[in-house]
């Protein structure tokens, strides 16, 4: 009898989670799918971190806000149709992924796009597939890159997933939502030294280099599912693609869940004065912790371009090298001026 109540409680959540934060359709009109099969998909979910009760209450602020449009969410699988981008874009034209024999980045990634589309859309999401080619000043609640990794040094595996160089609130929320998700789903571990410039400089992010790139305000991030080279991460990308599918569209759905779509402010980028490390030979790790792994140190005086603080800790950009990134702490920095 209490697990009756305790099922009917949930399925309340749950119709309750479906018209007041947007992700159901506008109100009056039916949801894609049955309720029943909603139920199953976000059980499912929640089972995967044992958050139920937190993933299915929303936020008071989503109760009274009462959207009355659905979210709109974007899913661009990474290097489908590559040699149709822009002009602006052609050096990239010959960029066609990762590949180990017959085993393509790209078949894996449209694959799995695609199966997180029909997820969101289960879900009474708007989605739209992407090609490498993006809108110009593409506006949505979410953008996710769907990329697969290659490598040939011994030892790497794995997903990494990252923000925009200067990201917002809703960003790191979207990150963050995901980084819980993803291993839950599919078991593979984080590549947790692998985030690249190229995927925090990623072109469909940068709307102030291109034109084909994303407004400055959607929400986004990268994903790497894992290594094509890598054969245990090979067996998950193609063997069971849906697990990664499910990693994806559970975790954007515990965003959207959370979001308040009256909080213009965690869509704003937020911009940081330019800094000099105040220290001789300072520490640049990989992770904004006490202990964490060194990527490299700096001198004194070397001037650096902050995106983001927290805790304590400023990451940073090496003036006039993007090549070089991570965290420093706060107290080996001082403020120069100006804007970065």
């Amino acid at each position: 009898m209490a697990q009756q109540r305790t099922s009917r409680v949930l399925i309340d959540k749950l119709f309750v989670l479906f018209l007041f934060t947007g992700i159901a359709l506008p109100l009056g009109l039916p949801l894609y799918g049955s309720l029943e099969s909603h139920v199953g998909f976000l059980r499912h979910t929640a089972a995967a971190d044992k958050t139920v009760e937190e993933l299915l209450t929303p936020q008071p602020a989503q109760l009274a806000a009462v959207p009355l449009y659905p979210w709109r969410v974007g899913i661009q699988a990474g290097h489908w149709k590559i040699d149709e981008l822009p002009e602006e874009l052609r050096r990239l034209r010959a960029s066609t992924g990762a590949r180990y024999g017959n085993y393509l980045e790209v078949d894996a990634n449209l694959d799995v796009a695609r199966r997180v589309v029909q997820y969101l859309l289960a879900a009474g999401i708007q989605v739209d597939l992407f090609p490498a080619t993006v809108p110009p000043g593409y506006q949505a609640d979410a953008f996710v890159a769907v990329h697969a990794d290659g490598a040939y040094r011994a030892g790497v595996r794995g997903w990494k997933i990252a923000t925009p160089w200067r990201s917002s609130e809703a960003s790191r929320l979207l990150r963050d939502a995901l980084v819980q998700t993803y291993p839950q789903f599919t078991g593979l571990p984080e590549d947790r030294y692998g985030t690249t410039y190229n995927m925090r400089g990623y072109y469909a992010f940068s709307p102030h280099r291109f034109r084909h790139a994303i407004a400055g305000t959607t929400p986004a991030i990268i994903i790497e599912t894992g290594f094509v080279t890598v054969a245990e991460d090979r067996e998950v990308l193609f063997g069971a693609p849906d697990t990664v599918a499910r990693g994806i569209a559970a975790g954007i759905i515990r965003y959207l869940s959370r979001r308040d779509p009256l909080d213009l402010s965690a869509v704003v980028v937020r911009r940081y004065p330019v800094m000099r490390v105040a220290g001789r030979q300072a520490e640049l790790t990989f992770h904004p912790e006490e202990g964490a792994k060194v990527a490299g140190r700096l001198e004194e005086g070397t001037l650096v371009r902050p995106v983001h603080q927290e805790n304590g800790w400023v990451e940073v950009i090496v003036w006039g090298n993007y090549r070089r990134f991570g965290w420093m702490r706060q107290t080996d920095l001082e403020i120069v001026g100006g804007s970065s």
